[in-house]
């Protein structure tokens, strides 16, 4: 959705995590959405069930898509069908403090935010980066904390990181996220400027092949969001690795709604709920995200 989720501009640095068997920013499935609902989280909150438009609070369900297949943030447990995930998790105990029922279809990334523009979802959650262009679009209830970082084969053996050691080799990243529309190109102007060879650039379609591109060596190091890059290299059995350092372009990740449709506001007061009465630490705490967190809940904040 990265995540590309996901991703802002920002000056090269290198990495730090680990990571997971499924990567990039964001992106996977295809248009056609499966519906998957899950259970309302505890009691509501008077207040913040007043900000919930009318329309939604008169149907009891917000209806969220989502790009399964992108852990820790949204996927599935091993029995195929149970929904888990940060996002998930942050997304059901929200809903229960509306008053609502949180519903979740499975959708390609680049198509979450065109779904959420038409209707078709009351929201998007999926490790999306707020940025400018988008904020046009869409209206941002912010949550996480995130960055870029990098995933390579064990024992990095190109000596790859998100500097200008990435120059020249094979970069994945996934279709609609912002690794693939900012970050990648950023990277290549850099070495453009440095007078050396571009990364080749090969944009992934779904967030559950990135990787097997990465094991193939149809590439040498995927680009992602940072917890999504650190959740692939820890449960690739010892395959891949974060390179060390620094995050590339730190951002912060929202759940979206349609502009001025009233929700964001809905969604930003049960997320403060949720972070002053520690709810939101220990989701965090259970998807090894502590030191994403943040303190405070934003609508639309200036980036």
């Amino acid at each position: 959705m990265l995540a590309l989720s996901k991703r802002h501009i920002g000056a090269f640095a290198v990495l730090a995590t680990t990571l997971s068997l499924t990567l990039s920013a964001c992106g996977s499935s295809d248009s056609n959405s499966t519906d998957a609902s899950a259970v309302p989280a505890g009691g509501s909150d008077a207040a913040v069930v007043a900000l919930v438009p009318e329309a939604i609070a008169a149907d009891g369900v917000i209806t969220f898509g989502t790009e399964l297949g992108y852990p820790p943030f949204e996927y599935t447990e091993a029995d195929g069908t149970t929904l888990t995930g940060f996002d998930i998790d942050l997304a059901n105990a929200a809903a229960g403090l509306m008053g609502l029922t949180a519903e979740f279809k499975n959708s390609s990334f680049d198509s979450i935010i065109p779904s959420v523009i038409s209707k078709r979802y009351e929201a998007g959650i999926s490790s999306f980066t707020v940025n400018a262009e988008r904020e046009k679009q869409v209206d941002f209830a912010t949550y996480l904390n995130s960055g870029d970082a990098g995933v390579v084969p064990a024992g990095n053996p190109k000596a790859i990181a998100l500097d200008l050691s990435i120059c020249g080799t094979k970069v994945g990243v996934l279709k609609g996220s912002t690794q693939e529309t900012v970050s990648a190109p950023q990277l290549n102007d850099a070495c453009k400027k440095a007078g050396k060879p571009e990364a080749s650039i090969t944009v992934i379609a779904a967030s559950d092949q990135m990787p097997i591109a990465l094991q193939s060596g149809r590439v040498d190091v995927l680009v992602s969001d940072s917890g999504n890059a650190g959740d692939v290299a820890k449960k690739s059995d010892g395959k891949f690795e974060v390179p060390a350092g620094a995050l590339l372009n730190p951002v912060i990740l929202g759940a979206l709604t349609a502009k001025g449709s009233g929700l964001a506001a809905a969604l930003q007061a049960a997320f403060q709920v949720l972070i002053d009465n520690g709810t939101y630490q220990q989701i965090a705490d259970k998807y090894s995200l502590s030191t994403s967190v943040i303190t405070t809940s934003e609508v639309n904040p200036k980036v």
